[in-house]
This record gives C-alpha cells, structure tokens and sequence, in this order.
C-alpha cells in the first residue's frame, strides 16, 4: 500500500507508530538544521519534521509536489502545539521521503482565500477544487445528496432515472438541442426538466418518484444559474397541496438539522403571492429583514404626477429605508431603479425632495422614503428590487434564516413583450375549483376580444414555491390528470389545435388512461447547497461549473467539432436553414 493514514487523522493515539502518508506539500519552512514540510490531502494536513537532512538529499522538493513520507508519529514540543488544529498536537518525524510526481509553478496557491480573479479559478479548477474551502464545500454537496435519498428512499420513493435525449416541448427557455445521425433531419433536445416523464410515471402506478437529476436551459445566466444545473425531482400521486409541503418541509428539516445543526420549526410560513408582492416586492420575498413595502396613496397630496396617477385608480408606495441615506447614496440607487422621489423623517420632522406634499406622516416610522408610483402589482415588483438590494448591500437582517412558502400564484401572467398570455409557472399546473368560474370568464373575454387584464390575476394555480433567504429553492404544482382541461388551458396561451398536438400529442394519449391526480416539486440541489455553505453563487458548490457566458475554461468548451462530424449531420442541419427559410418568407 503507498499510505497507512491520511494526513487528517493522525491524533494522540498514533504517537510512536510508524506510518506513511501521501498528499501534497502545502508549505516548507527551514529553521536552523531542520526542515518543516506541510503535507495536505482532503483529510487534513501534518507537519513532517526532516531532521536528517540525507534524507533530502538529493531531493528538490517544491510546492504542490505529490510525495510519499515515512515515519514516526511524535508529540510536539509543547510550545509548538495548536490546539486549533486537528493535527496540532503531532508530528512525523520523517525516516523516509519519495517524491510521486512533481508540479509546475502554481497560478495561485491553493488556499482558502485567494487573490485572483473567478476567471483564473475556473481555467485552473483543478488547482483552485484543491482548496479546502471547496473540498469542503463539495463533501457537504455529497452528504446532502445521501441525506435526500436516504429520506426519500425511507418514505417509500423510487428513484428513477429518465432520458436526457428527449423531444423538444419548450419550458420558457431555450433548449439546447441535439442533431440525431440515425435520424437526418431530426433533433433531440436535452430536458430542461423531466416534468412530462416524472408525470407519466405516476400514470404508470409508482406512486412516488425522485430523481436528483441534471437538467438544461439554454438562457442568460447569473449567480444562481448555470446552463446545466442539478434539481431534487419530486413526484407522488393521489396528493394534494399540503401531502407535498409537508414532506418537503420534513426534508428540509433533516437536511438542516444533519448538516447544520440548526433545528427548523414547522409548519414553514405560508404566505399568498399577493401578499408577498404588495409587502415586499417579491414572490420571493427575504424576511431576514423586516422592511415592508409602505402605501402612501392617502398621505401624499399636491403633486402633480402622482395625483394623475391616484385620479385614475393607481398606487403611490414607497420603500422605508430604517437610514439617514444621503444625497449621493440615493442618486447611486438610480442604477436600481429610475424616476423615483424621495423625503426623509426623522424626530417627525420631514425633508427632501417632496417632504412638503406627505401628509399624516406623525405615525411613519424614521428612515428615508424612496417613493414610487404606477398601476398595478408591476410598480411593486419595481421596489421589490430595490428593497432586495439595499438590505444586501446595508446588510439590513435581524435573524440568519428565512424560510417561508409562497401560495395562490396567479395561474397565467401576460407577457408585455410578446402581447400574449403565458403560464406563470408551466402549462401543467392545476387550478382551484373555486376559479373555475373566473377561467370561463376569461375565455369569454379572450373569445370576445375584451379587457382580460383585470381577471387575468384572480384565477389561481395550485402551484407553490419555497423560498430561502429570498432565494426560490423550490417551485411545485398539482398538475392537470384529464386531457379534456389540459388542451383547454394550451389553448388559452394561444397553442392551435396542430401546434398542441405536435408539442404534447403523445403525453395528452397518455392523460387518457386512467391519469391519477398527482403533484410534486422540484428543488433546487445547487442553491441547496450554496445556502448550507454560505456561498453567494453556485458555480461555488459545482465541481466543474461554466462562466456566465457558458464557457468552461478548464476544457475550453464549447469548441469546434471534426469537419467529418459536421458532414454527418449535413442533411439535418441544412433542414433546420431550409425550415427558417420557409418560415421568414
């Protein structure tokens, strides 16, 4: 065997025993006669005493240099002994060193903190994942991992694995899309989930279904995206709203309480989207701060824009900030936010910009008041930004954690740009019973070529979301099991009769024998683990992650493919030109 022990466990029970470690060498020091190696390996790091120097002889050991050390385990001196560290109270006395490979100069040295850029660490990521702040973060990746399949495996789950070649049926982003060779003309899609296969096999009898399962969206990333991420993939059967919460509250719970030691009480805070969104901005509101979204319509008087607004039925609101913001922080919330005003109260007294029209203002808590207003929840969602932003960068929380569901989402939203009606979570989603009058309503009005837009925001799905720290970990639904009321929602978002049969054809047969009620969610595992490791980003808690361009340095994808390999997929690539070709005329 090349070792006996790793580097991290050598304790006060191995003092005179002979053993060999192997690792790398983190650090050497000489002091006077005698050497000091620091060897490290994902257990932990030893310090390797070199007293005969023969021993080294011939040796030019440098930094990263993997090496083999045999030797005795001895006590240290006492003035040498940190007790912070694992391994502080011993060393080895080296008797025999072997250099297993060597190493270049480094870019950067493999410690927790680093001075570079995330460009530099994602090119050397090899180096950059020998950091014990990333070891860390990716051992806490694969505990939490056992932990989800152990519980779900205990509560009578089955765990299947379904296609990453699968058909094209768009989510709301793009598909990454694969030409089939066998197939010329033709393209796979990888999943952007595997809503359709987990739903078909509840119609298939297994009752209940998970998956910690890779998934794809081709879409603009940021710190919580990735172009191929990792989701917990739910499903059960025979369920309703609260079944689903209540498992995956219990989940949460383990999960927190193995990994963290933090106990969470249930039931979780249940909140309805509006609500969320008239006090906080957000349908994923962070309630590590109290700050609330505060409606000024009654108390602001004589100023012409917002009269306008309040003559005709809009809102005036307003973000409390609990400081004494001065003029040159408040103009740089202008990079946030644009065309607000602002006044300021403190010791009842008001100043600023339109200090002069608040009126009633004795019972307004102390702050400085950034006020917008507009029609609608779309000028809530406006502050929602800016209040996310201002208690991140004043670091405005009173408590570490906020966990909390979110309920009643609207069952449709209507897409601005594309002057359509979309679903506000997927085209599967169910709808409470008591809405059903208000979906005949709206098609009448859709039918008709009326105003929808006010009945558009009152028929709501059974969808849920659980939010962490305002980040969305989870977003569920009880899905649709009868085809007749499926088609009829497709049809709603403008599908035609061809455009749903050749999207769905082949999952709505399948609604047509014997579709159980179901329902189940999806977990984000990346920014699972990114809140357990206090990361801000994901591409911290995923071993080889890609830039927010979709680049990965390490292997410099994507990249050019073989001339050959191209020339195979010839047919099929010059159909697609031929298909947009046809189209744009």
């Amino acid at each position: 065997m090349l070792r006996t022990h790793t580097c991290g466990e050598l304790k006060h029970e191995h003092i005179g025993m002979e053993v060999i470690v192997c690792g790398w060498v983190r650090r050497i020091r000489e002091i006077g006669n005698i050497n000091f190696i620091d060897l490290r390996d994902r257990y932990g790091r030893v310090q390797v005493v070199i007293e005969d120097r023969n021993i080294i002889k011939n040796l030019d050991i440098g930094l990263e240099y993997v090496i083999k050390v045999k030797g005795i385990v001895r006590r240290r001196p006492q003035k040498d002994i940190n007790p912070n560290h694992p391994t502080g109270e011993i060393e080895i006395l080296a008797k025999e060193i072997e250099i297993l490979n060597t190493s270049k100069p480094l870019p950067f040295l493999p410690e927790d903190e680093v001075n570079v850029s995330e460009e530099t660490r994602l090119k050397y990521r090899f180096i950059d994942l020998r950091r014990p702040k990333m070891q860390k973060n990716l051992i806490i990746r694969h505990k939490t991992a056992l932990i989800v399949r152990n519980f779900l495996s205990e509560n009578g789950f089955i765990e299947i694995e379904t296609p990453f070649l699968t058909k094209s049926t768009p989510e709301g982003a793009r598909d990454f899309i694969v030409p089939s060779r066998l197939n010329p003309t033709k393209f796979y899609a990888l999943p952007q989930s595997p809503q359709l296969y987990k739903q078909t096999l509840m119609i298939c009898g297994f009752d209940k279904y998970f998956q910690i399962v890779r998934c794809f969206r081709d879409e603009d990333l940021r710190a919580d995206r990735q172009p191929e991420f990792t989701q917990i993939d739910i499903e059960m059967s025979f369920v309703d709203i609260e079944d689903v919460l209540n498992l995956v509250e219990n989940l949460i719970i383990k999960i927190f309480k193995e990994i963290l030691d933090y106990e969470i009480e249930k039931p979780f805070l249940r909140m309805s989207y509006k609500y969320a969104i008239l006090n906080y901005g957000s349908d994923k509101p962070d309630l590590r701060s109290d700050i609330k979204i505060f409606d000024l319509t009654e108390n602001i008087e004589g100023f012409n824009i917002f009269d306008e607004i309040k003559k005709n039925n809009g809102k005036i609101i307003s973000l409390p900030i609990p400081l004494d913001l001065s003029r040159k922080e408040i103009e740089e919330l202008k990079s946030i936010i644009e065309n607000f005003v602002f006044f300021k109260k403190f010791n009842n007294q008001l100043s600023g910009q339109i200090s002069k029209y608040i009126k009633n203002y004795e019972n307004l808590p102390d702050g400085t008041y950034i006020v917008v207003g507009g029609y609608g929840l779309s000028v809530y969602k406006k502050l929602g930004i800016l209040r996310n932003e201002i208690i991140k960068k004043y670091r405005l929380f009173n408590k570490k954690w906020s966990i909390l569901w979110i309920l009643d989402f609207p069952l449709f939203e209507y897409n601005e740009e594309e002057k359509r009606i979309e679903p506000s979570h997927h085209i599967f989603t169910s709808i409470y019973k008591e809405d059903l009058d208000k979906l005949e309503e709206l098609e009448q009005k859709l039918k008709n070529g009326e105003d929808y837009s006010n009945i558009i925001e009152q028929i709501r799905g059974k969808q849920y979301d659980l939010v962490i720290n305002g980040n969305e970990i989870g977003s569920g639904s009880i899905r649709i099991h009868n085809r007749k009321f499926q088609e009829r929602l497709m049809k709603i978002i403008g599908l035609s009769d061809e455009e749903i049969n050749k999207k769905f054809g082949f999952f709505l047969n399948i609604l047509e024998y014997g579709a159980p009620p179901h329902g189940g969610i999806a977990l984000g595992f990346d920014r699972i683990v990114a809140l357990l490791t206090d990361n801000e980003s994901i591409r911290d808690v995923i071993a080889f992650p890609k830039t927010t361009s979709g680049q990965a340095l390490f292997e410099d994808a994507p990249s050019d493919v073989d001339i050959e390999l191209l020339k195979e997929h010839k047919e099929t690539f010059l159909n697609a030109i031929l298909k947009i070709n046809q189209n744009n005329s």
